[in-house]
């Protein structure tokens, strides 16, 4: 049975990471877990710890899944600058091999939840070989359930796959397509978002370019009947780098709904600084962005 303690510690933790998470607009999922003792028991079968040297860091476990692999690194960045990093494991790609990609990331309790634990530990022996860490793992939703398959049925269990090299050979091989295809993926909606473009369909080119979980709202009439007229402004739009103007939101200190209208106003104060949509964007966003970023704007 898991301690109460733990389970505190881990809801916190959740909160706190679903918190952040959802505030980027990002598309993705959030698993979490607690070690079960007998889970604890097998795993100190199969690792060696020691209370003065290495301890097990992955009592508490989370696992976020994105829904594009080019989001991985963004959410992976938002975990370092919210959370103390105690190690990170972030295998890059090698062209002349395919394998597992490990995205881990240990990293310390924060001073609440570590006091809870710490409380714990004077209480039980039982945690003694275990660190004050937790777990963060990152996958795609399309390398999820591989790794899920792998973990159960390679890795706790490699005896079982010492001479069957091409048999595992095979198993990467499945993986690899799974990376092949996240790459496709991507891919595709980079050319549906040009589709939409091409056409000025501007609500679905940015639905698609920016890939957030955007609220049912649609964009404000005038400024699509402005990017109607004026073509080269969503074309600006359009060859702005993704990862760029998501990072300088979730840099900044801002957090509004994940709206058309919203997103249209912060990108352009941002990026673009169009005069007119400048003019259309609410005086409380326009103070907002004034605080959080350093921008030059026309007036």
């Amino acid at each position: 049975m898991i301690d109460q303690s733990l389970e505190l510690i881990e809801r916190r933790l959740k909160t706190q990471l679903v918190q952040e998470l959802s505030r980027t607009g990002l598309l993705f999922r959030l698993f979490s877990r607690v070690k079960e003792p007998t889970s604890i028991k097998e795993k100190f079968t199969r690792k060696t710890y020691s209370v003065d040297e290495k301890k097990m860091q992955d009592l508490v476990g989370f696992r976020v899944t994105t829904y594009f692999s080019d989001d991985l690194k963004i959410v992976i960045e938002l975990c370092k600058k919210l959370f103390e990093v105690v190690d990170l494991e972030y295998d890059t790609p090698k062209a002349e091999e395919f394998k597992p990609l490990r995205k881990n990331m240990v990293c310390r309790m924060p001073e609440e939840q570590n006091g809870i634990y710490q409380e714990l530990l004077r209480s039980s022996n039982d945690y003694e070989l275990i660190d004050n860490t937790f777990e963060i793992q990152f996958r795609t939703t399309l390398s999820e359930g591989w790794h899920e398959v792998e973990h159960l049925m390679r890795y706790k269990c490699k005896p079982d796959w010492a001479d069957l090299t091409d048999e595992s050979r095979m198993l990467n091989g499945i993986y690899a397509t799974l990376e092949t295809n996240d790459q496709a993926l991507k891919a595709l909606f980079d050319d549906i978002s040009y589709h939409h473009y091409k056409a000025k369909k501007w609500e679905a080119m940015m639905r698609n370019k920016l890939r957030l979980r955007f609220n049912l709202e649609n964009l404000d009439g005038e400024i699509v009947s402005y990017l109607n007229e004026n073509p080269q402004i969503g074309k600006e739009f359009f060859k702005l780098d993704r990862i760029k103007m998501i990072n300088e939101y979730i840099n900044s200190t801002l957090s509004f709904p994940t709206t058309f209208d919203n997103w249209m106003f912060f990108i352009n104060y941002a990026f673009l600084k169009d005069k007119f949509i400048l003019s259309k964007t609410p005086e409380f966003l326009m103070e907002d962005f004034e605080m959080a970023l350093k921008v030059q704007v026309i007036e």
